[in-house]
């Protein structure tokens, strides 16, 4: 038994990296399930053991390198009151940190953001479960229902992402530096700004 679990896993480890070393030189649109399995050496019918689709495939290579980078980060979460800007620099300190370390990921991640904001969310873990679980939670004590949080939390995610992918890989309009500052204030001013609201129910 433990055998074919190996086997399987391996299998599973070759289609990862076969496709990430082609998503290096290739645009992932124009990477074929074919041209993966040849590479991994696998027969097609074994991809689909594995994934649904290609974009399965990028949402768990997302995954899998943003665990092995977060390996290496602090686990502790800051205690700060949300409201104080502290938290929102954390969050977006995290991300921003993961994409301009991880350039073939980020250029993966910024023409398929949804998979990714859809895969850090689905499937969160370590630090970025802690983080996610404690927006949840303030967000739920302020009195809003849980999928209106996990809607807010969505576009935060979205927009972080998708505005740092485009500072990393181009740095036009604005540098990475330019959008982190803006990003704090105004993901610090929402959270703020939904919080007096909050008050005057």
């Amino acid at each position: 038994m433990d055998k074919i679990i190996k086997n399987k896993n391996e299998k599973y480890q070759k289609l990862i990296s076969a496709a990430y070393e082609l998503f290096e030189s290739k645009e992932a649109a124009k990477v074929s399930i074919d041209e993966i399995v040849k590479k991994a050496g696998v027969a097609k019918g074994t991809f689909y053991l594995y994934f649904k689709d290609k974009y399965d495939l990028i949402s768990k290579i997302i995954l899998k390198k943003a665990a092995e980078f977060l390996k290496n980060e602090d686990d502790s979460i800051s205690e700060a009151d949300m409201n104080s800007g502290k938290f929102a620099y954390e969050v977006i300190t995290l991300l921003a940190d993961f994409l301009e370390k991880n350039k073939t990921l980020t250029m993966l991640i910024d023409k398929n953001v949804h998979v990714c904001v859809n895969a850090v969310i689905e499937n969160r873990d370590g630090k970025i479960k802690q983080m996610y679980d404690k927006m949840l939670e303030y967000f739920e004590n302020l009195g809003f229902s849980e999928d209106d949080v996990k809607i807010k939390l969505y576009i935060y995610i979205d927009m972080i992402v998708s505005s740092c992918c485009n500072a990393i890989l181009r740095g036009y309009p604005y540098t990475l530096d330019e959008i982190k500052s803006n990003l704090y204030e105004i993901v610090t001013m929402s959270i703020h700004n939904i919080t007096e609201e909050d008050a005057k129910i």
